[in-house]
């Protein structure tokens, strides 16, 4: 059958709206690409080493998870190898989250998403397949503000909701994220203070900034949306203060950790936040040993924010209530996947089998 007779078939069938041929190329296409990578993906299945999907078992059983995913590897010693690691992780993760897509649409269910900021979520939006998925509605994470003479190179949650978005067929209606301009915060504001001063006067800063922030009225919506409607949260996870692990990537690699690279501009010190107690974060959120949160540490926006699931227990919330929060990371993530996991921070985990064993011995 030629388009045009497809068109007229289906538009009689009241499967189209139009008799536009235009619109049965589009939909043979989309096929094509989604049975590529679907045959790519069973073909990844069946390569798939034993030893790793035994320890992704593993992994939920100790731990309680929802699902855990487990690629071979990933003791890294160069930025390369680590970089080369992460987008493992993030096919995974992309592969994961469709599966979720598609078994959501086949129930007419839709799927809320927060997206947090990060590289590592990056590659995992941008191994999406680019496909239809008009029961995806995508948020997110947060509103992430910077010093006024920042130069970091963190990627924004703006960034990556846009990227999932855009892989997601671009429906208008199904995007949702703010920015915000610069905190007024910079190097003069600092002058002639000791580095404790500086921690504790750039967050009382900070809080000032927030406060501008939540009096928009366009803040509060969108926070609230957050709040209201989302169901599964791809977060990223984050260590306060690079250690040994580390030493190997360089300090250019070391900045570009969210809450190093981000709140040193702001005057904050993670040496301090550690010697506070705090050893990760979840999507900006930091948490300390027992994966609890502290309003001394809530720096952005984040999801939650404002109402009694502020902070950490936005993720713990969705976790208890059986809605899955994607975390990939490895052990270089270590000390915050551990505490994050144990207190049910997240339910799914995508990472390597090197960070499997040892978080298995933990």
């Amino acid at each position: 059958m030629t388009n045009q007779e497809i068109a007229d078939s289906l538009f009689n069938e009241g499967q189209l709206t139009s008799r536009n041929a235009k619109k049965v190329q589009e939909i043979i296409d989309e096929a094509g690409v989604w049975l590529v990578q679907e045959h790519e993906r069973l073909v990844a299945l069946e390569q798939a080493n034993s030893a790793e999907i035994a320890l992704g078992s593993k992994l939920r059983e100790k731990f309680g998870l929802m699902d855990a995913r487990v690629v071979p590897g990933g003791e890294t010693h160069t930025a390369l190898e680590y970089a080369a690691l992460v987008r493992q992780y993030g096919r995974v993760a992309a592969d994961y989250f469709d599966e979720l897509a598609s078994l959501a649409e086949d129930r007419r269910a839709e799927l809320h998403v927060a997206v947090g900021g990060g590289q590592t979520i990056l590659d995992m939006v941008g191994s999406l397949v680019d496909r239809k998925r008009p029961n995806v509605t995508y948020y997110a994470a947060g509103l992430v503000g910077r010093g006024r003479l920042s130069r970091n190179a963190h990627v924004n949650p703006s960034t990556n909701v846009t990227v999932a978005w855009a892989r997601s067929g671009r429906f208008p209606d199904k995007l949702g994220y703010g920015t915000v301009p610069p905190y007024d915060i910079g190097p003069a504001m600092f002058r002639d203070l000791n580095r404790r001063e500086k921690h504790n006067y750039g967050r009382e800063l900070i809080e000032a900034e927030i406060g501008k922030l939540t009096a928009s009225r366009q803040v509060g919506m969108m926070l609230d949306d957050l709040i209201r409607n989302v169901n599964v949260a791809i977060a990223g996870i984050g260590i306060v203060q690079p250690t040994g692990v580390d030493a190997n990537y360089g300090d250019a690699h070391g900045e570009r950790l969210a809450l190093t690279g981000l709140l040193k501009p702001l005057g904050i010190d993670p040496e301090l936040l550690v010697e506070e107690g705090a050893v990760g974060d979840i999507c900006y959120s930091m948490f300390d040993a027992n994966g609890n949160g502290n309003q001394r540490w809530e720096f952005f926006l984040t999801a939650g924010y404002g109402s009694k699931f502020s902070g950490v227990e936005f993720y713990r919330h969705l976790v208890g209530r059986d809605r899955p929060v994607i975390v990939s990371a490895g052990h270089r993530k270590e000390s915050a996947i551990l505490p994050a996991m144990k207190a049910k921070l997240f339910n799914v985990l995508i990472t390597d089998a090197y960070t499997a064993e040892r978080l298995l011995k933990a």
